[in-house]
């Protein structure tokens, strides 16, 4: 598929999104709520929980990348510890050849 057919696609998805939250929100009383409006009361927290919530509620971008890193630092966690478990099972954790 070429570039040009791929941006115009993109492009005609955007508008679908766009025509497709217009309705609803027309529909559900003709206010459109959007994300960057919410703000999480922090009366009843503290710790790691408070931590995470005056990031959230301060700086969006800076929350989104900790939340990425945190996902991904987890998650090489847990390969890392099934690999483990594999290894002392006797299960090979090797990379998969292909022969094509």
């Amino acid at each position: 598929m070429s570039a040009k057919k791929l941006l115009i696609i993109i492009f005609f998805c955007f508008i679908y999104i766009n025509m497709y939250n217009y309705s609803y929100a027309n529909e559900v009383g003709g206010k459109q709520e959007t994300a960057l409006n919410n703000k999480i009361d922090t009366k009843n927290l503290s710790g790691v929980d408070l931590i995470i919530v005056n990031l959230y509620n301060g700086d969006r971008i800076l929350y989104a990348v900790v939340v990425t890193l945190v996902m991904a630092s987890l998650g090489s966690i847990m390969a890392f510890g099934t690999d483990l478990v594999l290894k002392f099972f006797g299960m090979s954790v090797s990379k998969i050849s292909h022969n094509e």
